[in-house]
């Protein structure tokens, strides 16, 4: 690092026109002595300032915090220069003479005047004197030629402006110090970025997370330190909410002293979200187990208060919670680390809650428990969630054809539906087909909701238990649906001749697609209204002469007239038959065929 790139880049500050030709090849030789002082020592500044703080991390060491927020006092610098100027080894001329030196650098109006008179001064204490000056070539170039290590120290931890505390700081080896006021104070976001990226040292990089004036360059640092004591010393001296996140969502973060402080909470220093993340991070030991039950309790914050009833891991203090608490959420987040079945049951039969009964209906595990509730409580909801941990499909069928509520009631059936089915009886997890079709037969057949007897209708594959609902179901509905989907014809055919209901013998009738079914029905049918569309379906002429000459009914001797192809046999109906419109009929069929 060049100590003087910041001349070259100083545009407010401009040399005097009259320049002192000495004061020039004096910047200039420092100049060049600085690169190569640079040059020689980089590598190794470098590698002992990185290697610093792995050091102390390989070795586990406590960190010495105390230490590192090391200050000097005025009196212990007023007393560190007294001894220094004892051991003096200047004449009284030369003392004169920076003395001189001193003021001119500190008064004079012409800088490379000032500058060259700092060149001159020989004492390392009188440019300690000056490097706190506003100006900014004459404090650089004085700390520049600083070389006592105590006395650049001293300007590291004191003095006012940053670029003189960079100098030193380099002058130390100490590059990652330097890098840490570069962050903390450049007035170039890309060079304070930078500077944090270069930082190894996590002690550094926890003094820019605390001081430095960009929160984003605080923030930078802070997520990039990993060591437990650090991140700790971190948390105890920044209100930042981000940072205090960052460090808390890290997996290695446990300071367990730490976060009680931050879960506690004494002094409202913390919102919500951070204590609750600190309680979750907390081990259990005996006062942990303490301040939880104490926040699971009492807390004033309901979000924090959850977060510890979460951590809860003594079944007491749960039960308590979510039998006693007025607060629904706080019995709600209790029942969730509740494993007895008996209080389970207690909160899910009587809680005022729908939500925290659901919940308790997850831990229990007795059936009977589950439909008793299924079956009886008056919420239409936590009904519904004990139907899914119900395995026995007698009991679910039961809430499918009885509940109030239709969703309840689909939900039951859909569960019935996922069962698992065998051939035989031989499987606990599943039921026999037979079984499940007997069950879906009477769904179909007695169910309140028409919706569900559809839905169990369309389930159902055996033709038997079709025609058993098209016969006993005591919903038309129901026995409609069943013979849509009854494919065998013979039994179509005996409901269209001889079913009471007329939608359903016309419905059987829709089914059918064999003329033989229709001739059959045309012949036999009880019911005059199926026969007659029977019979548009025929094209027998033997069939519908018979019905044209012998039938008493007037409407099936005009259908069957309608389907005569014979002209003879239509002008002997024409003449002879008693009715007048059957009369007609056969004489326009008459006169359109004999054309």
């Amino acid at each position: 690092m060049g100590l003087f790139d910041f001349l070259k880049k100083d545009k407010k500050d401009k040399p005097d026109k009259n320049n002192n030709e000495t004061s020039k090849e004096n910047l200039k030789n420092i100049e060049v002595n600085e690169q190569k002082e640079d040059k020689k020592s980089n590598n190794s500044k470098k590698s002992k300032s990185r290697s610093l703080f792995r050091k102390s991390r390989e070795e586990d060491e406590t960190i010495d915090f105390n230490s590192y927020y090391k200050t000097l006092s005025e009196e212990y610098l007023k007393e560190a220069k007294e001894k220094r100027l004892k051991k003096d080894s200047r004449t009284d001329d030369e003392k004169l003479k920076d003395a001189t030196l001193k003021e001119i650098a500190i008064s004079h109006n012409n800088r490379n005047n000032r500058v060259a008179a700092v060149m001159e001064i020989k004492s390392q204490d009188v440019l300690e004197d000056i490097v706190n000056l506003k100006d900014r070539f004459v404090r650089t170039v004085a700390v520049s030629r600083i070389s006592d290590p105590d006395i650049l120290e001293e300007i590291a931890l004191t003095a006012k402006y940053t670029d003189v505390r960079q100098i030193a700081y380099d002058h130390l080896g100490k590059e990652s110090k330097v890098y840490g006021e570069i962050a903390k104070y450049d007035k170039k976001s890309k060079n304070r970025l930078h500077a944090v990226n270069e930082i190894e040292d996590e002690l550094v990089l926890m003094d820019i997370g605390i001081n430095a004036k960009d929160k984003n360059i605080r923030l930078k640092a802070s997520e990039k330190i990993e060591n437990n004591e650090i991140l700790a010393e971190l948390l105890k001296n920044t209100e930042d909410k981000k940072i205090i996140n960052t460090v808390l969502n890290k997996s290695g973060f446990n300071d367990q002293e730490v976060l009680y402080k931050i879960a506690k909470d004494e002094n409202n220093n913390y919102d919500k979200y951070i204590r609750a993340k600190s309680i979750s991070k907390l081990k259990y030991n005996n006062l942990n187990n303490k301040l939880i039950r104490e926040i699971a309790l009492s807390d004033a914050n309901e979000h924090v208060k959850l977060s510890a009833i979460e951590k809860l891991n003594n079944e007491e203090d749960l039960k308590e919670i979510a039998l006693n608490s007025g607060d629904s959420s706080s019995r709600l987040q209790a029942v969730k680390n509740i494993k007895n079945e008996d209080i389970l049951t207690e909160i899910a039969k009587n809680d005022p809650d729908k939500f925290v009964k659901v919940e308790a209906i997850k831990g229990i595990k007795d059936e009977n428990i589950l439909i008793d509730i299924s079956k009886n409580d008056e919420e239409s909801f936590v009904r519904s969630e004990a139907i899914k941990y119900i395995e026995s499909p007698n009991d679910l069928a039961y809430i499918s054809m009885t509940d109030n509520d239709l969703i309840v009631a689909k939900n039951a059936l859909n569960k019935i539906l996922d069962l698992e089915t065998n051939e035989e009886n031989n499987d606990k997890n599943s039921i026999p087909n037979i079984e499940k079709e007997k069950i879906l037969e009477k769904i179909a057949s007695i169910a309140k909701y028409k919706e569900i007897r559809e839905i169990a209708i369309k389930e159902i594959t055996n033709e038997d238990s079709l025609i058993n609902i098209s016969k006993d179901s005591k919903y038309l509905d129901s026995r409609i649906n069943a013979i849509n989907n009854i494919s065998s014809e013979k039994t179509l055919a005996k409901i269209s001749k001889s079913n009471e209901n007329e939608d359903m013998r016309f419905n059987a009738l829709k089914q059918i697609k064999t003329e033989s079914i229709f001739e059959d029905i045309v012949l036999n049918g009880e019911y005059n209204d199926v026969r007659i569309d029977a019979i548009s379906k025929i094209h027998n002429q033997d069939i519908l002469s018979k019905l044209v000459k012998t039938e008493n009914d007037v409407k099936i001797r005009e259908a069957a007239t309608k389907k005569i192809t014979n002209v003879k046999l239509l002008e002997e109906i024409s003449v002879k038959d008693s009715n007048e419109y059957v009369r007609a009929v056969a004489s326009k069929r008459f006169n359109v065929l004999k054309k």
